[in-house]
């Protein structure tokens, strides 16, 4: 059955979103390389996250799909979310959900016109330098502390350089060429973090159907999924993620997350729930 569950949640979203399709991490030199660019601040990227992009979702592995059908259809469901969001909101959905971020860009570029190109030229390098080391450390040696530590160094050596030709060569400039960093502060990112309340929301309305009910403990285990740094501390509040949480178990309760213009995922989940007789409550 479990299997069965996942190929027809694969099915229903190929029919909303005839793009979509499975693929898996290590069978993809892209995800190979993002593992690479997102090994020294998540070292888990490549085995422990599902990611997509697009109307591709990305498992860890086959593997990891055939060890656990029912987690992967229900991670499988979460995703249908964010590629209906995308497609419905694109382009504002991918633009939205990393705009804290992607303001370093403008802000790095406005610097090199007002102040100087050449530092911004030479941490782009450094960084580039930093990761091929990596790359090459990855090959010499499986200790992570080394690993990391020899990518750290030079990036830090690089932001040192940075710095001081920034000084050098333009001033007080230099505040700009600091600042354009600020975006990447640790700070809530309410826009990423709406849609991944929705994507949640899948989990907790199938928690729902298949058990008829959501306990409060069931919520509370997914604040730390907003509040800490695997989606890079997207809501720190945690009260407010919880009354949210809440909020969507009781628009799962009481029927109203399946009825309007964004219920579509939620309600082609619920069919295929259905279909197979795994609904206790709806």
């Amino acid at each position: 059955m479990s299997k069965e569950l996942f190929d027809k949640i694969s099915e229903s979203i190929s029919n909303d979103h005839p793009s979509f399709r499975v693929s898996y991490k290590n069978e993809s030199r892209l995800m190979r390389l993002l593992a690479l660019l997102a090994y020294p601040f998540n070292e888990s990227f490549a085995e422990g996250y599902i990611t997509t992009l697009s109307s591709t979702v990305y498992f860890p592995s086959r593997a990891d799909v055939e060890e656990n059908y029912e987690h992967a259809a229900d991670v499988l469901a979460h995703e249908g979310v964010h590629i209906f969001d995308d497609e419905k909101h694109s382009p504002w959905f991918k633009i939205s959900y990393a705009l804290n971020q992607l303001a370093l860009l403008p802000l790095i570029v406005l610097y090199a016109v007002l102040g100087s190109w050449i530092p911004v030229v030479a941490l782009a390098g450094g960084i580039v330098g930093s990761y091929l080391a990596l790359a090459m450390a990855k090959v010499a040696t499986k200790s992570r502390a080394v690993r990391r530590g020899t990518f750290f160094t030079l990036a830090g050596l690089s932001v040192v350089a940075y710095v001081g030709l920034s000084v050098w060569l333009s001033g007080w400039w230099t505040f700009l060429a600091v600042g354009a960093f600020l975006p990447l502060a640790p700070v809530s990112s309410l826009l990423r973090a709406k849609w991944e309340y929705r994507g949640y929301s899948m989990g907790i309305a199938i928690r729902f159907w298949t058990h008829g009910v959501v306990s409060d403990g069931f919520l509370s285990n997914r604040v730390p999924t907003f509040t800490g740094p695997d989606y890079y501390f997207m809501d720190r509040n945690a009260d407010r993620v919880l009354k949210k949480l809440k909020a969507f178990r009781d628009s799962v309760v009481n029927g109203s997350i399946l009825i309007g213009a964004n219920a579509r995922p939620y309600q082609r989940t619920l069919d295929v729930y259905k279909k197979l007789g795994l609904v206790k409550a709806a």
